[in-house]
């Protein structure tokens, strides 16, 4: 009697086994040698089939879901079904004055000097050369022998050109940027009526639904399945349709992304308005960032979900941050809180704090372009954006390792460089980031795990920010006022006459030529201490100046005022956190300063020289002295 085929398995040994015992029972094969005729080939083969066909299935509705695609032209469709295009590689942008001299040229000058879209400058990085180019056009008007080009903006890469034919007999005509490495934010779309027509229409890229009709020259942008952008329009009722035969000119950079970060000095190399490039020079406003590598099929994955549900709408805190990255690329890490969080509140705001790529704050362009273009008419009305800079906390390590040499070839120099570069990569892949939390446990453990040698490890972390005295109006040194908050309480020996914080020298504009310090003392019924100015004579503390701030041990928090250093040269405030495991908030973030990482090894005499080892055995302080 024959009985049912079992089809639940999806492993190749097992497909071909039930494919056996279903044959087995077969009143016609009762007498065959599954394992050794040639039936077994056939077996294989139908086995290798079916096995074939169940992962082909199961790869094909993996690639259903955003979750589980691994193609990335299926995970842009999936993230296009949720209003999301994928960012492209980004160019390197940079601010630069140009300005003409035409002063040794002679005969009529025009009186208004037009810098065209595509102007070429060069620099020079790490020993290569990039070319940039005006993003836009400007004018500049003749005053005296000079045209002054102020805040220009300029892109690293090439502009390519391309033109396309409208053919309305196509349905859903696509018109396709040739080049991968295209930077889609200096797309400009225009068209025109024909071939021999001058005049072009300006087309903008769509954003919302609200305002756009029948009329409204705008245009849309998605990647291709093949990794290509592509750009088409509105079909009559949103968004204008081209007439046939019009002229769509596509012009873009293309970029080499990242690679030019940190440009900083340029020069013309294109004539402007007949006048050679000798003629121009190119003052840097603001070094070269921005530029980026094209967005990760897991970057995707994780931002389509978010930006669909903040709906082009900044309305929670989680909202501004998705908006943010989706439109601007220079961020490592961003932070958004609400004023109803903030220290102290301040009801009717929504506050933003951006770690740039390469620097530690961001420009005023930037500051601007983010509160103006990117968030202009998406947030509400009622709330305030402002964007803060990253408060860092940096921090100072003390490692003391003990190891067994006895379980090593390296010696006690390379495992200090083990050790080092641990603590490196901790800092790399864990901090910087206003999410990264100091974890005291995570990095001795990294630590340990780094040799086999070494036994066990003391991490003794101090945490200082750097005081940079302010100038007055007249570019003098002014009476300081300054308010340090740090990622964690401070620790507080219960010895009143001991200091909870140090300080590196300073010189006084009373007194420049004599090193003064910070000091603290406590403040009778308060658990806060005064912050005094002391110099140091014959081995004795003197105070100089009584009272220059407050401590708040509790809150972490630092005030510094009532004194005019001679300098504006940075001063480093140092102490000791309550707790080995620091937590950024809101604008905070942690950084191991690896000036300040100071190694000790030392021989494990127990491990060495077992119970004789430990008459010389120490153990490390758990405060440094």
């Amino acid at each position: 009697m024959a009985t049912n085929l079992n089809v639940t398995e999806l492993d190749f040994d097992d497909i071909k086994q039930n494919l056996k015992n279903y044959l087995k029972q077969q009143s016609q094969f009762n007498d065959y040698d599954f394992d050794g005729s040639g039936l077994s080939v056939l077996l294989d083969v139908l086995a290798y089939n079916t096995h074939y066909n169940a992962l082909n299935a199961h790869y094909s509705l993996n690639e259903a879901f955003l979750d589980s695609a691994q193609i990335r032209g299926n995970v842009v469709t999936r993230a296009k079904l949720l209003g999301y295009v994928p960012r492209s590689v980004l160019s390197p942008r940079a601010r630069v004055n140009i300005v003409v001299n035409v002063s040794a040229v002679g005969g009529t000058k025009p009186t208004v000097l037009s810098l065209p879209r595509g102007t070429k400058l060069n620099t020079l990085l790490d020993g290569g050369e990039f070319q940039y180019v005006v993003l836009e056009t400007q004018q500049a008007t003749l005053v005296g022998n000079t045209y002054t080009f102020s805040n220009v903006t300029i892109v690293e890469g090439n502009i390519r050109t391309l033109k396309y034919r409208v053919d309305n007999d196509i349905e859903n005509q696509k018109f396709q940027l040739s080049d991968l490495n295209a930077d889609t934010s200096s797309l400009r779309v225009r068209v025109q009526e024909n071939e021999e027509s001058t005049s072009f229409d300006i087309y903008t890229k769509f954003e919302s639904l609200k305002n756009v009709n029948a009329s409204s020259k705008v245009y849309y942008l998605q990647e291709n399945s093949s990794g290509y952008y592509e750009v088409f329009f509105g079909d009559g009722v949103t968004g204008f349709k081209p007439l046939n035969n019009n002229i769509v000119t596509l012009d873009y950079v293309i970029t080499s992304g990242k690679e030019s970060n940190g440009a900083s000095g340029f020069t013309v190399s294109d004539s402007i308005g007949g006048f050679g490039n000798d003629l121009a020079t190119a003052t840097t406003v603001t070094n070269s960032a921005g530029g980026a590598e094209q967005e990760t099929t897991e970057s995707i994955r994780f931002n389509a979900p978010l930006t669909f549900t903040t709906q082009n709408r900044a309305v929670t805190s989680e909202d501004y941050a998705a908006i943010i990255k989706k439109e601007f690329s220079n961020i490592d890490s961003i932070s958004t809180w609400g004023g109803e969080d903030n220290d102290p509140p301040d009801y009717g705001r929504v506050y933003i704090a951006i770690k740039p790529l390469l620097s530690e704050t961001l420009t005023t362009a930037e500051k601007t372009d983010i509160t103006g273009a990117i968030l202009k008419g998406k947030n509400v009305v009622s709330i305030t954006p402002q964007i803060v800079d990253p408060n860092f906390t940096y921090l100072e390590i003390d490692a003391a390792f003990k190891y067994n040499p006895n379980l090593t070839d390296r010696s006690s120099v390379e495992l200090q460089t083990v050790v080092r570069d641990t603590i490196s990569d901790y800092n790399f892949n864990n901090l910087n980031k206003f999410d990264g939390v100091f974890r005291h446990s995570q990095l001795t453990r990294a630590i340990d795990n780094s040799d086999p040698a070494i036994l066990n490890t003391i991490v003794r972390p101090r945490m200082f920010q750097y005081v940079t005295p302010t100038l007055d109006s007249n570019g003098n040194v002014d009476l300081q006022n300054h308010t340090k908050t740090f990622v964690a309480p401070f620790y507080q020996s219960g010895e009143s006459t001991r200091f909870i914080l140090t300080s590196t020298a300073f010189g006084l504009a009373a007194d420049p030529n004599t090193e003064h310090f910070f000091g603290d003392q406590p403040i009778a019924g308060s658990t806060n201490r005064r912050v005094f100015v002391y110099k140091v004579v014959n081995s004795q503390n003197v105070t100089v100046i009584n009272d220059t701030g407050l401590i708040e041990p509790t809150l972490g928090k630092i005030t510094l005022n009532n004194f005019r250093p001679n300098n504006t040269n940075p001063i480093r405030i140092t102490l000791l956190p309550n707790s080995l495991d620091l937590a950024p908030k809101r604008d905070q973030l942690i950084a191991i300063n690896n000036s300040f990482v100071t190694i000790t090894p030392e021989i494990d005499t127990i491990a060495v020289a077992g119970s004789s080892g430990s008459i010389s055995y120490s153990t490390t302080s758990r405060f440094k002295a």
